[in-house]
């Protein structure tokens, strides 16, 4: 999220708490952290079992340095008790392909980009880093149940504007947005693509969730020494 993960391991031409304002949310992606079909392990414990045989031999793949996927990697390293090396790629694609390949054992990726092959078999899904269980991946437990709460990290999609805007503007825009968010064709597409609809936030909750998620990452990358180029 270029608001609230980018600017914590590298500079950035804005200030994503003074210089820009959340004005509407659309959707929000949720991870989950998958693995390669030929993995032995079939649940949680046993993928944990199977990642301790082999310390510092084992690897975990992101989509990108500085990414939740990134972050909730190294969350799991250290929680989980793994000794598991960061193997960054440019995107989801590359780095599923290296996973489902066997090459590299697991990575968090959005359910948006990795539903499909879960569904198709080419992935084993082990966890959804939320709450409460994804309508996607309805059969696999949220880390809250596998013990590990800290693992709760999502991505939205909405609209941001310069905090310079009129609050009167910044209002009638989230009121357009969020009326044209609840089209039942554009729900359905969101859905179908593998998007989860949160109810409906004012700016003022939108800002405060901004912030929270920035201090949050913040502090991630502050105790797991996350840089974009270690």
């Amino acid at each position: 999220n270029v608001l609230t993960e980018i600017p914590h391991v590298m500079k950035t031409g804005f200030d994503p708490l003074s210089d820009v304002k959340p004005v509407a949310l659309v959707a929000r992606a949720s991870m989950v952290l998958v693995g390669g079909p030929d993995l032995p392990a079939k649940d949680f414990k046993s993928l944990v079992t199977y990642l301790k045989a082999s310390p510092g031999k084992m690897a975990f793949a992101s989509y990108s340095a500085g990414t939740s996927s990134h972050y909730a990697g190294m969350i799991l390293n250290a929680k989980a008790g793994l000794d598991l090396q960061h193997v960054p790629f440019q995107g989801s694609p590359p780095a599923l392909t290296q996973v489902m390949g066997g090459q590299i054992p697991i990575m968090f990726d959005g359910i948006v980009t990795s539903k499909a092959m879960v569904a198709a078999g080419k992935l084993q899904a082990y966890g959804v880093a939320a709450k409460t269980r994804s309508q996607h991946l309805p059969n696999v437990p949220t880390f809250a149940e596998l013990g590990l709460p800290e693992l709760e990290v999502s991505n939205w999609l909405g609209v941001v504007a310069s905090a310079k805007l009129p609050q009167a503007l910044t209002d009638k825009i989230h009121d357009v947005v969020a009326k044209v968010a609840q089209q039942p064709k554009l729900r359905d597409r969101l859905v179908g693509a593998g998007f989860e609809l949160p109810g409906e936030q004012g700016t003022q909750m939108l800002a405060r969730d901004l912030k929270a998620d920035f201090e949050r990452n913040a502090a991630v990358v502050k105790t797991y020494g996350i840089q974009l180029n270690p």
